[in-house]
């Protein structure tokens, strides 16, 4: 019981930090959808809001690093996006909040090159994949194109595990497609 308390007051903390966050006119909210955990038998559609703050941290030998906050939520409600020899008639839902830093390097005037890590917590409802910890890490590598008028569009790619923490450390590997101000 002390493990579920816990969870859910770190889950309380991470949201409320996330939503509380002051939005200035420098933030920037990205949008992603794509493939999660594409490389395992479990699988789901990823849908992700990322928001890319205005506070800067010039770390040594990195330079200026972005603060990001993320919100990602994985469906898969008919085994659309799961595969393989073990695939039961299962719903599986998760959330994953997170919090880390992003450096943004130009390739060209138009293309970024955008690798980024972050913490956060995961949690599964329903049949949804049991990554082993609530705690897990994620890398991340996006390239993205910025068209004139502020729109974007890219190719996300990214690992999320505990890093050993849990009993188990099944980790996930999603494909997501980048946009902003397409609508």
């Amino acid at each position: 019981m002390p493990n579920i308390v816990m969870r859910i007051i770190l889950k309380f903390l991470l949201v409320s930090t996330f939503l509380s966050t002051t939005s200035s006119a420098n933030d920037q909210l990205y949008f992603k959808i794509g493939l999660w955990d594409f490389k395992h038998e479990t699988g789901g559609l990823a849908l992700n809001i990322k928001k890319v703050t205005n506070n800067d941290f010039n770390i040594f030998m990195l330079g200026e690093l972005k603060q990001i906050y993320e919100f990602t939520g994985f469906t898969d409600k008919r085994n659309y996006f799961s595969k393989g020899e073990e695939v039961q008639n299962r719903e599986e839902q998760a959330i994953y909040l997170s919090t880390g830093l992003q450096k943004k390097i130009d390739l060209s005037s138009k293309l970024t090159f955008v690798p980024s890590f972050s913490v956060g917590l995961y949690e599964a409802f329903d049949d949804g994949k049991d990554m082993g910890f609530p705690i897990e890490f994620k890398s991340e590598i996006e390239l993205n194109h910025n068209f004139s008028n502020g729109s974007l569009l890219g190719l996300t790619y990214n690992h999320i595990s505990n890093a050993d923490l849990g009993d188990t450390n099944p980790g996930s590997d999603s494909i997501l497609i980048n946009f902003k101000k397409f609508f």
